[in-house]
């Protein structure tokens, strides 16, 4: 038997940190982002190990290297049974670059292990799995309601699907966007650093509130960019990039990774852009995030 279920990826642009609560499910963030055609293709079957294997696109992991796969499978599976399967995640998207891979991995194991092991668990209840287990590994906080969303969403409360609470974004506008991955940065190591964390809370939380009262895409693009230029998460080359940008593009830095959204109107502006066109990747909206392939 297989089991096998591909998640959009997630990306962040705007983010308040709400951490702060004994209950893993009221955790969480507030703010803004995007759910793309692109994801994490997941599937788990029967293997001849005494344990568990983890691949990523095809290569063996370290489990402590799977810390959200791990998480899931203790969260739900008895130590008892934990022996036998083999979880494989096949990625579209960079890992460990803001792209939310390790939800829409999480997402995925969860509605694997429910399928394969007859579970019959609720949607809900495994959205809230997938969301313990990004705040119990430090991965994340948002990104797992955002998929529960989807498409363009803004997070008005922080916490998890039934705890926390989105509404979406309106797309009037012909904006158009692309990434662009640089390189990897830890979550974990903003999420834990108290001095980026005042910064984070203090630059995002009147921009949080103004979208939320104008709830449109237009509005995204510019608090986005301006969200990224007050924190200053950014590598020195993702700075370089974003200061030479010409005047039709409008770049942010998705968080938390060393990557940027480019946000534009035609396709000839991206011809502008100083980056490698191998390195810009167009992206679309996606609004059904979890699709059932086997």
């Amino acid at each position: 038997m297989k089991a096998e279920f591909w998640v959009a990826a997630h990306l962040t642009g705007i983010f308040e940190i709400i951490d702060q609560s004994s209950e893993l499910l009221e955790i969480g963030s507030r703010g803004a982002g995007i759910s793309i055609q692109r994801g994490v293709t997941t599937s788990i079957q029967e293997s001849d190990s005494s344990s568990v294997i983890v691949l990523f696109n095809e290569q063996q992991q370290a489990l402590s290297s799977s810390m959200v796969t791990v998480k899931i499978i203790n969260l739900l599976i008895p130590e008892t049974d934990q022996r036998n399967f083999l979880i494989s995640h096949n990625f579209e998207v960079p890992i460990r670059s803001g792209f939310g891979a390790s939800a829409a991995g999480a997402l995925g194991t969860a509605h694997c292990i429910n399928e394969y092991f007859e579970l019959e668990l609720s949607t809900l209840k495994l959205f809230q799995v997938a969301h313990k287990a990004e705040v119990l590994t430090k991965s994340g906080l948002g990104d797992v309601i955002g998929l529960f969303q989807g498409g363009l969403e803004i997070r008005t409360k922080e916490g998890a699907p039934g705890y926390g609470k989105t509404i979406a974004m309106r797309k009037e506008d012909d904006w158009k966007f692309a990434t662009v991955s640089l390189g990897t940065i830890s979550t974990s190591s903003i999420l834990s650093d108290p001095v980026r964390r005042v910064s984070v809370n203090r630059t995002s939380s009147k921009l949080i509130e103004d979208l939320i009262k104008e709830p449109e895409f237009d509005h995204f693009v510019h608090y986005t960019s301006e969200f990224t230029r007050g924190v200053q998460l950014w590598s020195p080359q993702l700075q370089t990039i974003l200061s030479n940008l010409p005047a039709t593009v409008i770049g942010a830095q998705i968080m938390l990774g060393d990557a940027l959204f480019l946000f534009y109107h035609e396709e000839d502006e991206l011809a502008e852009v100083n980056i490698s066109p191998d390195l810009i990747h167009p992206e679309s909206i996606c609004t059904k995030t979890i699709k059932r392939t086997s």
